[in-house]
């Protein structure tokens, strides 16, 4: 009996143990097969993104070489005519693929052209492109002393462009320094209201600001402020007391009205010669 016993108590050992040794091979085999399919996995999925970045690629260089996204036009609105074949000359250098374009680079060349304030760039597939011009207006001229041409100036003091004729509707300066026009800027709104009476505008020291209106034979200094009414005053006043007609035969020449309660007369005289 205890033989027996004993005989079945080594069987079940060995039973347990060849069990155990066969679950190990099992699950060594499941994660044989787990790592192979893995492998596989990503294998495949290697081979699919390849495709597809090799889909990609080809296609962005056909469309980088593609001739009908070259760029073939340029739809200009609100163009700078004085510096048109500026603009023009400048266009000309920027050709190629229109997604490749740096609409940035052209922008900034475009904006250091003077009479350019601003763009807005667009492109319009498949190849043109589209700039909005935002320009610097011309305000006021300057009488060039050696040649007669005009330097045409905006708002900001910024020369946009030379002409050779006088321009009807901006403000003329005359008889000026080189530079000195800057100092005309602080006084253009004031300026401006009366441009269409006026003939010229100056700058004599110490006075400032000097006045030449249409038909007026004398001169003004019209100070700081106030330039229309001023001057206003002192036409209604030289009608009323006829000024400029005296039996002295004298002429006024130049009018000081840079104090806020009276005025000064500068009169040049002339004489008569008898033969």
């Amino acid at each position: 009996m205890k033989d027996m016993t004993s005989t079945s108590f080594g069987l079940r050992g060995e039973t347990d143990f060849l069990r155990r040794q066969n679950n190990r091979i099992v699950q060594k085999q499941k994660k044989l097969k787990s790592i192979k399919l893995k492998g596989i996995h990503l294998l495949l999925i290697f081979i699919l993104l390849s495709l597809i970045a090799f889909a990609i690629y080809k296609t962005g260089q056909f469309v980088l070489t593609w001739d009908k996204l070259n760029v073939k036009s340029f739809r200009l609105t609100n163009c700078p005519r004085n510096t048109l074949n500026e603009v023009k000359k400048l266009l000309n250098r920027y050709s190629g693929n229109i997604l490749t374009l740096s609409l940035t680079d052209l922008k900034t060349q475009l904006v250091h052209i003077p009479e350019v304030k601003d763009v807005s760039i667009s492109r319009i597939l498949p190849s043109t492109i589209e700039i909005k011009f935002l320009l610097r207006k011309p305000v006021f001229q300057v009488e060039m002393k050696r040649n007669r041409k005009y330097n045409i100036f905006d708002e900001e003091g910024v020369i946009l462009f030379k002409n050779v004729e006088k321009r009807n509707g901006l403000i003329t300066v005359k008889n000026i320094e080189n530079g000195h026009q800057e100092k005309i800027i602080p006084y253009l709104s004031q300026l401006d209201s009366i441009k269409n009476d006026i003939d010229y505008v100056s700058l004599k020291e110490p006075y400032g600001i000097l006045l030449k209106l249409k038909g007026i034979s004398e001169t003004f200094y019209p100070g700081e402020t106030d330039f229309a009414k001023k001057m206003n005053d002192y036409l209604k006043l030289r009608r009323k007391l006829s000024l400029n007609k005296n039996k002295n035969k004298s002429k006024i020449k130049n009018v000081d009205l840079r104090f806020e309660d009276r005025f000064y007369l500068e009169y040049e005289y002339q004489e008569e010669v008898s033969r």
